[in-house]
């Protein structure tokens, strides 16, 4: 754990301090909390998985056996998609478009859980394994909503009992760097990779990211093979 978070609430605290005491009219306050701040050590910096680890390690028969289905399933759902736990954890059934024409997510806002940003707000066709194991969550992640942390723990600690953090430089948020990866070395617009990453794109707000039919046709030429082999010994309906 780092100290950034610490010190985002103690900037806030400290601009509070000074906003009240001005509105008030007592400016030359000294205020408690300036230069108050936790020392930012130098993080270690998320490796992306390989194609070869997720697709001979994390997608083989019963990799996920003794973690709870709802988990099991979410953590799916990140490896075609590049969502943030925290996206999946709070998405609202009607967001999970899977009856459309072309099946997709969206990304919003809930009520107690803002997004980082309004780039943050996109939607992303449903494909692979993501696809499939949102079919098996129709419903959403109703376990973890407003939870997240929760689900970290919960991922964390069961991928590393059953060993599939290839080092202690992965995470779980390696799904969301091995699919920006794959999309970077597919040859994807850097635009449309912005849009699927939910990054701030610095051009002019003229483009919507292409259509949905557009974002699928560009992300199926990345994505992990889902055999009927595969299908048929991964149990996506039956986790712990």
């Amino acid at each position: 754990m780092s100290g950034s978070s610490a010190n985002r609430d103690l900037g806030n605290l400290r601009k509070l301090y000074r906003r009240y005491f001005e509105h008030i009219g007592d400016e030359n306050r000294q205020n408690p909390f300036l230069n108050l701040r936790f020392a930012s050590p130098k993080l270690q910096q998320v490796q992306p998985f390989s194609d070869d680890w997720v697709r001979s390690k994390i997608l083989a028969s019963n990799m996920f056996k003794g973690l709870n289905r709802e988990a099991a399933l979410l953590c799916l759902a990140m490896i075609e998609t590049g969502c943030r736990p925290n996206d999946f954890a709070n998405i609202e059934p009607e967001n999970i478009r899977l009856d459309d024409e072309i099946p997709y997510i969206r990304i919003r806002s809930s009520s107690k859980q803002p997004l980082k940003s309004t780039a943050s707000v996109r939607e992303i066709p449903l494909i692979g394994v993501s696809l499939e194991a949102m079919k098996c969550a129709p419903n959403g992640f109703p376990h973890y909503q407003d939870r997240g942390y929760l689900l970290s723990q919960t991922l964390l600690k069961g991928f590393k009992v059953i060993e599939l953090l290839p080092t202690t430089s992965h995470r779980i948020y390696s799904f969301r760097n091995s699919f920006e990866k794959r999309m970077l070395e597919g040859g994807l617009d850097w635009g449309l990779r912005c849009t699927l990453m939910g990054h701030r794109n610095p051009r002019p707000e003229y483009r919507d990211g292409g259509s949905l039919k557009y974002r699928r046709d560009e992300m199926m030429k990345i994505v992990h093979p889902v055999t009927q082999k595969l299908k048929k010994t991964f149990p996506f309906n039956d986790f712990a």
